[in-house]
């Protein structure tokens, strides 16, 4: 089975992993813009016209997921339709060319849908000692076939209030852009910079990011204006039949008129009853206020991979394990 190992993605197409953030395209965004400074390595492994590509980051003696706050999960990319079994074989044969090589793999953040155990057994079977952790949660909605209406009436009493008292002076305009222009992109720069975020750590992602799914027709950008200067932002992508959420930001001279809140609405509206998604998701985090608009929460999954051959892997080991008995991911 060969292994094809790089720096750079070969040997798969553009868009390998169709949709969301196991794809080539995403990975290569995050490369080029947020680990320019770190060795990428992509290990590929093929077989019978399947294969399966970890793009990972070179740290030392130790690897890990080419992902971060950016990055809703992390999962292979998977190109063929490989069944599962495939798929942990082809993960297994990366996972033994690593060993001897690299001290520790690591992979964050997994979603407890079948990969982060596939990825597990895979490594375990390869020789390493392989340990899931939950690190965190995800902020989902299942729509179950429910139009806005439906949905909107099971909101907390307090929000749907709001969302009455604050629109009922209509102080907003709302727009959804398909596309990012120079202009729109001065439009959420002004927003996130007069919000209360912490300066946007590498802008130029975010940009790549909206123009990436603009190009494919997934981008969704909310605003929310005032005499037309822009005053609250949302960044939404389609990925299949789900919304994710990346960025919201509103101008804190605004606080009082709740403009982010009014978008919200506004957008969960248009989602739900005009782009029929199945399913909303608010990423990784467990703001209080996600709990507003979403119904269910996941666990987020770290899986830690130890050369138990090495002794000085030992020690971490043993404390990974104690972790994942304080928090073990079921």
């Amino acid at each position: 089975m060969p292994i094809i190992e790089s720096h750079r993605p070969q040997g798969m197409s553009a868009t390998g992993g169709g949709h969301g953030f196991a794809r080539a395209a995403w990975f290569e965004m995050l490369a080029r813009h947020c680990f320019a400074d770190r060795s990428c390595l992509w290990l590929r492994a093929e077989a019978d016209g399947r294969s399966i590509t970890l793009p990972l980051v070179e740290d030392g003696d130790q690897l890990g997921a080419l992902a971060n706050y950016y990055s809703f999960s992390y999962g292979p990319i998977v190109e063929g339709h490989p069944s599962r079994a495939g798929q942990q074989a082809l993960v297994a044969e990366i996972a033994a060319r690593l060993r001897g090589r690299y001290n520790r793999v690591s992979f964050y953040p997994l979603l407890d849908d079948g990969t982060a155990r596939l990825m597990r057994d895979a490594f375990a079977s390869a020789g390493w000692i392989a340990l899931l952790t939950d690190q965190n949660s995800n902020h989902y909605l299942d729509l179950d076939g429910r139009d806005f209406a439906t949905y909107w009436a099971g909101r907390p009493g307090k929000l749907r209030s709001a969302v009455r008292r604050k629109g009922r002076l209509q102080p907003y305009g709302f727009e959804i852009h398909e596309e990012m222009t120079d202009a729109l992109w001065l439009d959420y720069q002004a927003v996130y910079s007069a919000s209360w975020k912490n300066a946007e750590p590498f802008p130029a992602m975010v940009r790549a990011l909206a123009e990436e799914a603009a190009a494919r027709g997934a981008l969704r950008l909310g605003i929310a204006r005032a005499e037309g200067a822009p005053v609250a932002v949302q960044l939404w992508t389609i990925e299949g039949d789900t919304a994710c959420v990346h960025k919201i930001a509103h101008d804190s001279a605004h606080d009082r008129n709740s403009p982010g809140t009014l978008l919200s609405h506004f957008l969960f509206h248009h989602m739900i009853d005009r782009e029929k998604v199945a399913h909303i998701d608010y990423g990784t985090g467990n703001n209080a206020y996600k709990r507003d608009w979403m119904e269910r929460t996941r666990p987020m999954l770290r899986l830690d991979c130890f050369d138990p051959r090495k002794a000085r892997m030992w020690l971490p080991a043993l404390r990974t394990r104690i972790s994942q008995l304080v928090r073990r991911p079921g």
